[in-house]
């Protein structure tokens, strides 16, 4: 069923753009239309015909229509393109290309023909078994033949949606659209087209009675249409499944000419086969038995060339599948080595435009980092001053206390100069090594504190005594924000030590002990003098020295804690949060 209307179709489509081209030869008598017209009906005979020679003239058409702006004739030859790419070379997406081109230039000139493409373009989805698209493009076809008042093209599309319907097996809905068609142009010799589908498709469904009208009248009106013999089959076999041998006498008689006379074999062997169910189902065994022998014998027949040619068109195929792969991996190592050839040279331009890129770039943080690098220098020279001149002026503060020192006869007012000068010097011990250190980020602390520690125990000239020093002082390197107030801290308390802790003692010990543990610093200050008065506090004394430590300690958030007894004093002083380089 579906290679008949497959040929149906194109011959549809064939009659259809010849009476365009009739119409319009008839309106305008010059020649070149005449000629386009020649080479479109040559193409479409040679488009059937699957003869090759046929797109040559439907390209001559297309070039003389354009070169006289005839753009019905272009829009006709371009579909003639796309029926020969469809039939002939199977190459669906080059048809469609040229059927959407026809469309075009009929939408673009307001020709009334794109109808007829969409149609084409309908024609070809449905032998593909693309129903869907297949239904889209007839109806857009319908609707615009509606518009145009093109009954014959309405009655072709109706018929065609209702074949899609019945493959779809939407029957009710194939049913109604060919009725629908059968009310168009009632007397049109479509017809019996529409009544051999309506019959094929009861058949489908094993309504056999049903089947019979539309069949009957497939035969009747066209006897001699190219779908005669399976209209023929088609009846007998439905009469055949109802035994019922009304009005079959003639049709039987003349299917069994056509039997004896057509030369298609699968024609010739359905008849025999349906004749022989027609005969068997009336009790004439003798005659059906017959029948069937010669079924038999055609089917065997036919299996057999088809066999022949299948050999035949296995070796043809795998000849020519072979020249294909051949010349196929020819194409393709050709393409590989354009593909490899180009894919090196877009590598060796992205290679050599980031090298030079790169190589800028490199050229200006080189030129930068020069620049940092002397705006740093220029930066540490210049904190290096500073901090030698603040050392600088200490030392000089340091030097006039030490003369005011000299005038004062009082000895109480003689130690809190010295005093003072104590923490001059401690301040600027800080600063003297933030200037030896390269890169000014901090101050070591073991090294700072035995400075420091030794400094202090000269200027108390506690020479006299045996004053043991031990330095347990990790070599951490602490800001000048918390160097300075824990300097002061340490040299506070060492002072206190030397100036109270060893009365009537002629030897003594004082242990330093400096710890980093989790970002927290510990300090520990112990000496094993005489012990502080049992009534101590820290927060009642009026020392000065206790009140720096104090006031120094809350400054960077250290937490303080004083153990003392007869044996010695531990201070230890926990500083949170300790950032060190």
């Amino acid at each position: 069923m579906k290679n008949i209307f497959y040929v149906f179709s194109i011959f549809f489509v064939y009659f259809y753009s010849s009476n365009s081209f009739s119409l319009q030869t008839h309106q305008n008598k010059k020649s070149y239309k005449n000629t386009v017209q020649d080479y479109i009906d040559t193409a479409w005979s040679l488009t059937l015909e699957e003869n090759d020679s046929a797109l040559v003239f439907a390209k001559r058409a297309q070039k003389l229509s354009k070169e006289n702006n005839y753009y019905l004739g272009e829009a006709i030859a371009l579909e003639s393109q796309g029926l020969y790419h469809e039939i002939v070379t199977g190459n669906y997406d080059l048809a469609s290309k040229f059927y959407f081109e026809g469309i075009a230039i009929c939408e673009k000139h307001n020709l009334t023909y794109a109808s007829s493409i969409y149609h084409s373009l309908g024609v070809m989805f449905h032998t593909s078994d693309n129903y869907n698209k297949a239904l889209e493009y007839y109806n857009t076809a319908y609707e615009k033949a509606k518009k145009d008042k093109d009954s014959i093209l309405q009655k072709k599309c109706l018929i065609n949606i209702g074949s899609v319907y019945s493959s779809l097996q939407n029957f009710e809905e194939a049913k109604l659209t060919m009725f629908k068609s059968l009310k168009i142009n009632k007397n049109n010799e479509l017809n019996y087209n529409i009544y051999a589908n309506l019959g094929n498709l009861f058949i489908r469904q094993e309504q056999y009675k049903e089947a019979i009208p539309y069949l009957e009248k497939a035969v009747e009106i066209h006897p001699d249409n190219i779908d005669s013999e399976k209209n023929l089959m088609y009846l007998i076999e439905a009469k055949a499944a109802l035994r019922d041998s009304t009005g079959m006498y003639q049709k039987v008689n003349r299917a069994i000419t056509e039997a004896n006379n057509i030369t298609a074999l699968r024609a010739k062997g359905n008849l025999y086969d349906a004749l022989s169910k027609y005969f068997y189902a009336f009790e004439d065994y003798k005659t059906a038995i017959d029948y069937q022998k010669k079924y038999h014998s055609i089917y065997v027949e036919t299996k057999e060339k088809q066999r022949d040619q299948t050999v035949y068109d296995l070796e043809t195929s795998y000849q020519t599948e072979k020249k294909e792969r051949e010349l196929q991996q020819k194409k393709a190592n050709e393409k590989l080595l354009v593909i490899v050839l180009a894919f090196l040279g877009i590598l060796l331009l992205l290679l050599s435009f980031f090298y030079f890129k790169n190589r800028k770039k490199n050229q200006q943080l080189a030129k930068q980092k020069l620049l940092l690098e002397n705006a740093l220098e220029d930066k540490n020279v210049l904190f290096k001053e500073i901090h030698h001149r603040v050392k600088n002026n200490l030392q000089v503060i340091s030097s006039l206390l030490s003369l005011q020192q000299r005038q004062i006869t009082d000895p109480k007012a003689s130690q809190a100069i010295q005093e003072g000068r104590n923490r001059v010097k401690a301040m600027a011990l800080i600063h003297q090594n933030l200037y030896q250190d390269t890169n000014l980020i901090g101050v070591k602390t073991d090294d700072y504190i035995q400075k420091l520690a030794n400094s202090l125990i000269k200027n108390y000239r506690v020479n006299d005594k045996d004053i043991q020093l031990n330095l347990n002082v990790e070599p951490i390197k602490l800001d000048i924000d918390t160097i300075i107030p824990l300097g002061l801290v340490i040299n506070e308390l060492i002072s206190n030590a030397l100036k109270y802790a060893f009365k009537g003692h002629n030897s003594g010990t004082i242990s330093i002990d400096l710890k980093e543990d989790k970002n927290q610093l510990n300090l520990t200050i112990t000496d094993n003098g005489i012990g502080l008065p049992n009534d101590f506090s820290i927060e009642d004394s009026s020392s000065l020295g206790f009140k720096l430590i104090k006031a120094f300690s809350d400054k960077i958030e250290a937490t303080l804690n004083i153990d003392s007894s007869e044996k010695g004093t531990s201070i230890s002083i926990q500083i949170p949060n300790i950032k060190t380089h």
